[in-house]
């Protein structure tokens, strides 16, 4: 059965970029692409995608696009996309619900491989510079969702 993903990102060249890594992919499947947060709503209500991709920074988006996911039913996964790897930011993301976080400068063929295990119920993890700082920002919480 193939993953639905919904892409949401403001950026047409990332759009193309992530498309292309999880066309590559088998059993990944791109079922709509959004470039704000109600956009990205409306997709998510209309295709049921298995998990949403969210861009950080675009119009609406970020932890309160996270949020407004999440309240949907069926609720999909949530993995956020981002150029920034601060450590604010990612907490920001991950408290909103996100289950990853994947920095756009890894945007390669391990893209698909995040995507599957986080929308196969994957537990919570960051691919950005600042992993290691998140991990220890978390502590305890970290250790658990491994």
């Amino acid at each position: 059965m193939a993953v639905r993903i919904v892409l949401a990102d403001d950026s047409t060249d990332v759009v193309d970029a992530v498309r292309d890594v999880l066309a590559a992919a088998p059993g990944l499947t791109v079922v709509a692409t959004a470039d704000s947060g109600d956009s990205a709503v409306r997709a998510a209500l209309e295709h049921a995608p298995d998990l949403v991709l969210v861009d950080v920074e675009m119009p609406g988006g970020g932890p309160e696009l996270a949020t407004r996911l999440l309240e949907l039913s069926p609720r999909p996964r949530v993995m956020a996309l981002s150029a920034r790897d601060d450590e604010d930011t990612v907490l920001a993301m991950l408290a909103a619900g996100a289950t990853a976080y994947v920095a756009k400068d890894a945007l390669d063929e391990d893209l698909a491989v995040c995507v599957r295990r986080c929308a196969g119920g994957g537990a919570l993890f960051v691919v950005a510079g600042c992993a290691d700082g998140v991990r220890e920002r978390l502590g305890d919480l970290w250790a658990t969702a491994r």
